[in-house]
This record gives C-alpha cells, structure tokens and sequence, in this order.
C-alpha cells in the first residue's frame, strides 16, 4: 500500500485479540504510514530535524514545501537573520543586536500612520523616550534638543542674538565699582 500521510491520514480498524488474524499488509500499512511521517518532518529520512540547517534565502512567494524541514528552514532564514547582508531582520545575540559588518543595527521604517516608531516605557506605561511617525526623538511629548533639530535652531538663534545684544551695550567693569 501507499502510505496517504501527509495529504490524508490513514483510518485503521482496532484488532481483537483471539478475533482477528493480523496480517503482514496491517503492519506494512503502519510503517509505510510512519516512515511517511519521518520523510516530511525531514525530507530525507538520513537528515536530523532537530539541528537546524537553514542556509538559503528566505522566500515568500513560495507556498509549498517537500518537507516539514523545508519549511522550518525558510522560516528560520526569515526570522533568525536569514543570510547575507540583504536580510531585512533582527539576529539577537545574547542581549545585543549585532547586524553584518557595513551594515546599519536596526532601521525602524513607518509605511504609513502617525503611530510612534519607537517606545521606550517605564514600568507605569509612562511614556519615556520615544521616536514619533517621522523619527523626531522625544523624551515624552517633547523633542530631544540635538544640532539640526528646529529647537536647536531656535535656541541658536536666541544665544546669537543675546551675545549681539550684550556685545554692542559694553560697559567697563571699573565704572561698576566706583572708580
């Protein structure tokens, strides 16, 4: 017989003892049944599925796999980092994320929507530091002060101006004591 795992599952008929005669095809059935089994959880009944083996590329497009280790694979080279230096995803070691050499750690991208990208919150849900929909740090509602941020420029301008002010109004120091 042709074993029917894994499009369908094989219904077999309980045996009483002293009632049927069991014959050579049942247990035939049973092992072509199992080693069915065995060859989609691995696609080669030499290879072991519980060490991973993953080194090709993930693909989305594909929907169907030979073996339950195919697909393990593929998920594992779209979750785990994948290989190369084209991967899209996060490889965490440890606590650290430590991405191909030349390459940027983590790219936090919003397609659409003004969600924050990024939040940082303390164990309360209070909101900390954080990276709104267009990557402007923040430290809750308000923007981090950095060079090229407008309050930077703001706050440039402001000190420019005040030592403008204060440099065109001297005074001489002595006139203060009383000389």
């Amino acid at each position: 017989m042709v074993a029917q795992f894994p499009t369908g599952i094989r219904t077999f008929t309980n045996k009483v003892d002293l009632v049927d005669t069991v014959l050579a095809d049942h247990i035939n059935a049973l092992q072509d049944e199992v080693r069915a089994m065995a060859i989609s959880l691995s696609g080669n009944p030499s290879t072991n599925i519980l060490t991973s083996s993953f080194g090709g590329t993930f693909t989305s497009a594909t929907t169907t796999w030979t073996s339950i280790d195919e697909r393990l694979n593929n998920i594992e080279a779209g979750l785990v980092g994948g290989t190369g230096a084209a991967s899209v995803y996060v490889k965490k070691v440890g606590d650290a994320i430590q991405p191909p050499s030349g390459t940027v750690a983590l790219v936090v991208k919003t397609t659409a929507g003004t969600a924050n990208l990024f939040e940082g919150r303390a164990s309360n849900n209070d909101l900390g530091f954080n990276l709104n929909s267009v990557g402007i740090p923040k430290v809750g509602t308000a923007n981090v002060l950095y060079v090229g941020s407008s309050e930077y420029s703001a706050l440039n301008t402001t000190a420019t101006s005040a030592l403008e002010q204060a440099e065109a109004v001297r005074f001489d120091p002595f006139l203060l004591a009383g000389m």
